[in-house]
């Protein structure tokens, strides 16, 4: 579980004024802030019919960010939108395609980008 400190709540702010990046699964938006933690929030497609299947890409993108959390950069607040056809992809391909965007966003610190 993410903590308190890591979770974002409003999301109007980074539709506005964020930046945009797309992948096969899902599409992220962010947007730096001051200062403080890295935020994540997360938005499934209205598509996405059972609440059954939202909650599981929820978790499955919970848990992404939270095993990756050291590797981003501070002060972001970042809205992960996911598709309606990520139903269909294993957490592997979920896992995948989020750290290929984040790295071709710069979310992701040098350090980490250099290793890959």
């Amino acid at each position: 579980m993410l903590t308190r400190e890591h979770r974002l709540k409003k999301f109007k702010d980074i539709y506005q004024e964020g930046r945009k990046v797309r992948g096969r699964y899902i599409a992220l938006q962010y947007m730096k802030k001051t200062d403080g933690f890295t935020r994540f929030g997360f938005a499934v497609a209205r598509k996405v019919k059972t609440k059954v299947q939202k909650n599981r890409l929820k978790r499955q993108l919970r848990s992404i960010c939270r095993t990756h959390l050291e590797e981003y950069r501070d002060g972001l607040d970042i809205v992960v939108n996911v598709f309606s056809i990520a139903t269909t992809a294993s957490y592997n391909e979920l896992e995948r395609d989020f750290v290929l965007i984040a790295g071709r966003a710069g979310l992701v610190r040098q350090s980490v980008q250099e290793k890959n």
